[in-house]
């Protein structure tokens, strides 16, 4: 398996691509404010002001991820900087909705309390029964499911079959 090293400025440069696509898709039902540079909604974890035709703004925080098409994962990220305990944007972004592009796939527009409830349910019960926990995509819907590894549980499986 190839090791994939994170590089922050070819990762930068990934993102701003992501961040001109999703522009550029959005800006057909949405008048795009682009927030990214400003301290006050980096800090909060806002990339865009979407103004809808009705008057309401959505703010939303754009994702690229590369990755998740050939793992069928999807990121999300609970420690920014562990040596310091920083939670990560999975818990701290303030957006009212996060937009992922999965490039040449599709692209997950997710309500962020609804995820993190989703992640933190699953990650309880993964702490309780050891289980892996997985995010995949499927048919456009983004779906988290577990991986058994409770050993005792496979080899008892696996005693059973070899008989």
């Amino acid at each position: 398996m190839k090791n994939h090293r994170f590089e922050f400025k070819s990762q930068h440069k990934v993102g701003k691509q992501g961040e001109r696509i999703l522009d550029e898709w959005l800006s057909q039902t949405y008048t795009i404010s682009d927030v990214s540079d400003s301290p006050e909604y980096q800090e909060i974890g806002i990339d865009r002001l979407l103004f809808c035709s009705n008057g309401s703004t959505i703010s939303a925080e754009y994702k690229c991820d590369v990755v998740a098409k050939r793992t069928g994962n999807l990121f999300f990220e609970t420690i920014s900087v562990d040596s310091k305990n920083i939670p990560g944007w999975g818990w701290s972004s303030q957006a009212d909705c996060w937009i992922f592009l999965i490039p040449n796939q599709e692209i997950l527009i997710v309500k962020p309390s609804l995820l993190r409830a989703l992640v933190w349910q699953k990650y309880r019960e993964a702490h309780k029964k050891r289980f892996l926990i997985r995010a995949i995509t499927l048919l456009g819907c983004l779906f988290l499911y577990l991986m058994y590894v409770q050993l005792q549980i496979k080899s008892k499986n696996l005693t059973a079959y070899s008989s």
